[in-house]
């Protein structure tokens, strides 16, 4: 071996440690991009987190709120009811990244839009995707024709409201009819999952985040609406597990 050795030029080490130094750089340039551009991964977020380097949801007004389509209870239903729980997961993953990286991609994203009847509220905790606020949960109504009353559809929304002011929830009541729309809400998609049912009409639950500035609740006077600094991303979605 040392004959092998000894027969090397000795430039030829040198450019081993050149090669395995250039690839040691180009490895460290691709995990820090992958880390940078992928905040929605729990670890990469946590190595931003410690290195202070957090993407920070912004907060909107809205003439600043991103052009996101609208779209109604059944659409969403149509559109996400084909998919396989794989396939929802990556365009879970996908939604997170468009709120966390203030949707710079928003390939899913769309605001609700439609009628829909409070059935539960309550106070954000520690242990939620967002910590401070409080969300609304939400059944949809839909009319047949223009004859007919609303009736409950296979939908069901829950939205967070990110706010100092959480005591808020109680502008809302259990039975308020809501409309839904663009404007003032806002409520931007985040996460997408069903609710299988003994008669075979699947629910889709859709979890929303509200990107308004300023709301005014039914019951109540109006708050205002502050982007959260840092997110949980260990907590699970949906919010109501009833």
């Amino acid at each position: 071996m040392e004959r092998v050795a000894n027969r090397r030029p000795p430039w030829f080490w040198w450019f081993l440690a050149l090669i395995l130094a250039t690839c040691f750089s180009a490895l460290c340039w691709s995990l820090c991009i992958s880390i940078f551009n992928n905040p929605e991964i729990p670890r990469n977020y946590e190595i931003l987190k410690k290195l202070e380097r957090l993407p920070v949801p912004r907060s909107y007004t809205s003439q600043t709120a991103p052009k996101h389509p609208a779209n109604s209870a059944p659409t969403l239903r149509k559109s996400y009811l084909v998919f396989t729980p794989p396939e929802l997961s990556t365009i879970n993953r996908s939604l997170l990244h468009s709120y966390l990286t203030n949707f710079r991609e928003k390939t899913f994203s769309s605001y609700l839009k439609g009628t829909y009847r409070v059935t539960n509220t309550r106070k954000l905790t520690k242990d939620d995707f967002i910590t401070d606020g409080f969300a609304v949960q939400m059944r949809a109504f839909t009319q047949a024709d223009e004859y007919s009353e609303p009736s409950p559809y296979p939908v069901i929304a829950e939205i967070i409201f990110p706010t100092p002011y959480s005591d808020s929830h109680k502008g809302f009541h259990k039975g308020d009819m809501l409309e839904l729309g663009i404007t003032p809400h806002f409520a931007s998609l985040l996460h997408v999952s069903k609710l299988s049912q003994t008669n075979d009409d699947t629910i889709i639950v859709i979890t929303a985040v509200s990107l308004a500035s300023k709301l005014r609740p039914p019951h109540a006077g109006p708050f205002d609406l502050i982007a959260p600094k840092e997110v949980n991303l260990e907590a699970e979605l949906p919010l109501f597990k009833n």
